[in-house]
């Protein structure tokens, strides 16, 4: 019989890992180092800059879009506690949900930033990689489910 450890697996470790990386340095240049935590506030006071210069025009965009961002490490800890209650299809599909949202952001903060640091490069690897892992393990729990039709069992010896 097998015994599922609920404290320690790949998907708790990549959900530690989506969360860590929000401490580590997204935007770093040289003296000038922004985490995960700090890149909502301080775009939101480019943008409240960008909006007054630019302000007739129909252009603006959203000082709040960047607090998407804290949806990543708030869906890790759902992960987590998920895993830990033993709702393992549940952990899974959120991981994948947080995985795809990481690659969008890691992308977009790729595109938009000019000197990503390693937060946002342990992001990107993180969310990738969990991406193919539960994508792997919802298709082999799929698979199971499908009974096997062996045809060696149908067969009648007429003796």
């Amino acid at each position: 019989m097998y015994k599922l450890n609920r404290y320690i697996s790949i998907e708790m470790a990549f959900a530690i890992l989506l969360i860590v990386a929000f401490f580590l340095p997204w935007l770093d240049w040289g003296l000038l180092k922004k985490t995960g935590w700090d890149i909502p506030g301080f775009q939101q006071g480019v943008v409240k800059t960008t909006n007054f210069i630019k302000f007739f025009s129909k252009n603006k965009e959203s000082e709040y879009t960047a607090y998407v961002i804290f949806s990543i490490p708030f869906l890790s800890v759902i992960v987590c506690l998920l895993w830990i209650w033993m709702k393992q299809k549940a952990a899974r599909i959120f991981l994948l949900i947080t995985g795809i949202l990481g690659v969008a952001i890691s992308l977009n903060l790729f595109y938009k930033l000019p000197k990503a640091g390693s937060g946002v490069y342990l992001l990107c690897g993180v969310s990738v990689l969990s991406v193919i892992y539960c994508v792997l393990m919802l298709r082999k729990k799929k698979l199971k489910k499908v009974p096997d039709n062996d045809e060696s069992e149908n067969v009648n010896i007429g003796i």
